[in-house]
């Protein structure tokens, strides 16, 4: 069996369904991603469901919700088909077992009779000689023996033959490793039940969907001595591996549910802009050679680099993360914003219209860092009831002069600031006996955004109403 040489890039992301999508596994979705993107390849979903004990109904469902609304468009998938599938492990399993009897057939591998029992004593009585665990017993049995145990009823596992010896294989980010073939013993590939090991599997899967580069999280460096002695005995060049360092909960240690592992669609629910999410994941791996932080998806596609990854365990930094998604929303079309703020709902009770969403989307942007705070934000501006009555004759001057001035001014929030200013100078008060009645009037509070992006955002009739108390 033999791999083409990767003449083009393909990259994959291969989730178990168990649970959902969390910040630490995403951050390896986006640079598999970002790499194919960039290098004008295929990313590819495969879920491997194998464990079928641990997966749950929901599972794979939202592991692509979770990955669109990240916009980590995948090229083949389950969901999409491809040349291929199948991209479930668990419909691959027939491909599994042939590829373990040609590795049977080839001398690769070979039949495994031992009981759990039998495999822990021979650990056990490696380990009180200080001896490495070593090849499995059953690697090279005679006829008569295997004959004996399948008339005692045991069903062999298959085991890959590993060589002894230093076994070298090579990481992107940590060069040529090694480990001794005695210490990683024979691997199991195929179980006494017929199903493959995840090391098999992956491999397998990896070699026939031709994956160019593996990048992943570098808890599993392990696994990668194993893949590629899989790959070597099926007769394919193995793929790239880059190990990443694993993301850390705030303060270190690992991320859990009470520490920082929340999943990728709680940030979603929660109003953070999901080209901000996926900023922040792209940062807690690589940056930009001039240091800059904010970037949209394709500057990040233009930009990134494996010889930048970074070589330390970054900490979930939610402040952060927080801060980019602000500076998203902030840089987001009004049209797209005002759709997105919609989404969130409870905008009904103000009686806006699209036009001034719109007016409010392009002024109170940067106020906010989360969609989910647009609410409020306007709630604060457009709720009814909101507007005080002035309380002399005085703080009714000051409101039918702005009134006067803004009735002709062009309605932009650089030209309502200036007519603003120039009606003060006509007023016999200046500074917060002016502004104070005047933000009261159209808010009700006594402190806020500008004043000529609230007179904006309100609309000229909605403004004018508020400060003369009739229809304009």
């Amino acid at each position: 069996m033999t791999c083409d040489g990767f003449s083009v890039v393909r990259t994959r992301f291969a989730p178990s369904p168990t649970g959902s999508l969390h910040l630490g596994n995403a951050r390896a979705a986006a640079l598999n991603w970002l790499f194919a993107r960039n290098q004008r390849g295929a990313f590819v979903l495969r879920i491997d469901d194998t464990d079928q004990e641990r997966n749950v109904p929901s599972g794979e469902a939202d592991i692509i919700e979770a990955l669109q609304w990240l916009g980590l468009d995948h090229d083949e998938g389950p969901d999409r088909g491809g040349a291929f599938g199948p991209y479930r492990q668990s419909e691959r399993i027939e491909r599994h077992r042939e590829l373990a009897r040609q590795l049977l057939e080839s001398g690769h591998a070979f039949l495994c009779y031992c009981t759990r029992d039998e495999l822990q004593a021979h650990r056990a009585a490696a380990i009180a000689a200080d001896q490495p665990p070593g090849h499995s017993p059953h690697r090279d049995l005679s006829d008569e023996r295997r004959r004996r145990f399948e008339a005692e009823g045991r069903s062999p596992a298959i085991r890959l033959r590993a060589p002894g010896g230093p076994i070298e294989y090579r990481d992107r980010l940590k060069g040529v490793l090694s480990i001794d073939g005695d210490d990683l013993g024979d691997p199991t590939i195929l179980r006494a039940d017929g199903t493959p090991t995840y090391n098999f599997a992956s491999t397998a899967d990896d070699i026939d969907m031709r994956i160019s580069h593996v990048i992943r999280g570098v808890g599993h460096l392990p696994n990668t001595p194993k893949q590629v002695l899989i790959c070597r005995a099926l007769g394919a060049q193995p793929p790239e591996f880059v190990h990443v360092p694993t993301v850390l909960a705030p303060g270190g240690g690992k991320l859990s549910k009470r520490r920082g592992a929340a999943s990728v669609l709680d940030y979603r629910d929660r109003g953070f802009h999901p080209a901000g999410v996926l900023n922040y994941l792209s940062l807690l791996s690589w940056s930009a050679a001039d240091g800059t932080e904010v970037m949209a998806p394709g500057e990040l596609i233009a930009g990134i680099d494996l010889d930048r990854l970074g070589a330390h365990d970054p900490e979930l930094d939610e402040n952060k993360l927080g801060w980019l998604s602000g500076q998203h929303i902030r840089q987001e079309a009004p049209e797209a914003l005002a759709a997105m703020w919609r989404g969130f709902g409870g905008l009904d009770d103000l009686g806006l219209d699209e036009d001034d969403l719109l007016r409010a989307a392009e002024v109170f942007a940067r106020r906010t860092r989360l969609l989910t705070e647009a609410g409020p934000e306007l709630e604060a501006v457009f709720g009814a009831g909101s507007a005080g009555c002035p309380d002399s004759a005085g703080e009714r001057e000051v409101l039918q002069l702005v009134a006067d001035a803004w009735a002709e001014a062009p309605w932009r929030p650089a030209e309502l600031k200036q007519a603003m200013r120039t009606a003060m100078k006509a007023s016999p008060v200046r500074g917060r006996g002016f502004f104070g009645p005047l933000r009261r009037a159209l808010t009700g509070r006594d402190e806020g955004p500008d004043l000529a992006e609230v007179a904006y955002a309100l609309g000229r009739s909605r403004t004018l109403r508020r400060l003369t108390g009739k229809r304009s």
